[in-house]
């Protein structure tokens, strides 16, 4: 009912949620069909990982790093696996231009303390990339936002989007805290209402002693019908308290203030005499006489 859950608050998850935003506008493709090159396979990329392949299972993703094996064994982490990546394959730094000139989108996460990736790196690319930096310091040399065909995004432009997010859950709080406010007043209202359950069990019983004692005065008068009239009088009677009982039951469960709730029932309670079953129980054959009218 509200969208306090929606929009990343994260650098890994923003940096994803910009890319899919922003892919058709830079790369003229849809974000479930791009080339991705993730660089480096630590916490950051892990993450990266999560927050991708909730979106998109099935990303053609190629993971870049010195060590290859660390890079697989990322891929092959039981949290990652069970999101996706049967499309994703592992490379080493030295084949990292390679893969960078095959890819539309490049995250950027390694440790470095430079940039890895200069604006030389990528100049004369005849297809539009992404480049997007999740490291502090920064992966990426900021002179690449200048070369044609190339969008290049850093942590601040990811810091952006998380506080446009939070600003966003910020406002689904206050609609959310209402929404809470109003299921538990339902909730209270529903409790009160059970209080009136024990009594109008109390009263059904009374009301159905009372129509058996009359039917049973009754009897000598009832001989002479057949064994289905009987029956028909006998479901009449029946039918009676039943209608009888139905603007009690609604009245019950009408939507109204606790305090109100609580001085219906105890309203009925009295009106009636009534004390629930397991309390008549409790105080014996005798206790049960302030339950029953006289007929």
């Amino acid at each position: 009912r509200t969208k306090i859950g929606k929009g990343s608050v994260s650098v890994s998850s923003a940096a994803v949620e910009l890319m899919m935003a922003k892919s058709m506008g830079d790369l003229r493709k849809y974000a479930s069909n791009v080339h991705i090159c993730v660089l480096g396979a630590g916490k950051m990329s892990r993450l990266l990982l999560l927050a991708l392949f909730s979106k998109n299972p099935d990303a053609h993703v190629t993971v870049v790093n010195r060590n290859v094996a660390n890079a697989q064994a990322m891929l092959d982490d039981d949290l990652v696996a069970a999101r996706g990546g049967k499309n994703a394959k592992v490379a080493s730094m030295d084949e990292m231009m390679d893969v960078i000139a095959k890819s539309d989108v490049i995250f950027a996460a390694t440790a470095s303390k430079e940039p890895i990736l200069k604006a030389a790196d990528v100049s004369g690319r005849e297809k539009a990339v992404q480049l997007i930096d999740i490291s502090v310091p920064r992966n990426i040399g900021a002179d690449c936002s200048e070369v044609e065909n190339v969008h290049s995004y850093s942590v601040d432009d990811l810091k952006k989007v998380v506080q446009a997010n939070a600003d966003k859950r910020k406002s689904e709080v206050i609609k959310a805290k209402r929404y809470i406010g109003d299921e538990v007043q339902k909730f209270k209202l529903w409790q009160a209402s059970q209080g009136a359950v024990p009594y109008l069990a109390a009263l059904q019983t009374m009301a159905e002693n009372i129509r058996r004692s009359e039917t049973e005065k009754m009897s000598q008068k009832l001989q002479g019908l057949h064994e289905k009239e009987r029956e028909a009088v006998d479901k009449l009677t029946r039918h009676i308290i039943d209608q009888l009982f139905r603007p009690i039951y609604y009245s019950m469960k009408a939507d109204e203030g606790i305090d109100a709730k609580k001085s219906k029932i105890w309203a009925l309670k009295n009106m009636f005499r009534l004390e629930p079953e397991y309390k008549r129980r409790l105080l014996g054959p005798g206790g049960g006489r302030a339950a029953q009218l006289n007929a």
